[in-house]
């Protein structure tokens, strides 16, 4: 199976307001930034940026808790906002406060 995974340090900036699917199912739309220095052929460069992300279920509940500016490291992986979209957007399966 190809490899499809994302762990990331960010601070929530912004989030929409928790919802449900017709099946009753939690989904939170949130917005995160990181910033960190990393290597990149063996120079270091500055990263800063900013991610549209998505939770579903208990993730959904438990982040839509977090107080924003919160650090975390998140654990998912990239999908397309939808089947008609090529918008990437992280999809959080997991998260600690950092």
């Amino acid at each position: 199976m190809p490899h499809n995974t994302v762990i990331l340090q960010a601070s929530i900036v912004s989030r929409e307001e928790l919802r449900y699917t017709p099946a009753g199912i939690a989904v939170l739309a949130f917005t995160v930034e990181h910033h960190s220095r990393q290597t990149e052929a063996g120079q270091g460069r500055d990263v800063a940026l900013t991610l549209d992300c998505v939770a579903i279920g208990e993730t959904a509940q438990s982040l839509n808790q977090i107080s924003p500016d919160t650090t975390l490291e998140l654990r998912g992986f990239l999908g397309n906002r939808s089947s008609k979209s090529r918008w990437v957007v992280f999809h959080v399966t997991e998260f600690d406060l950092k």
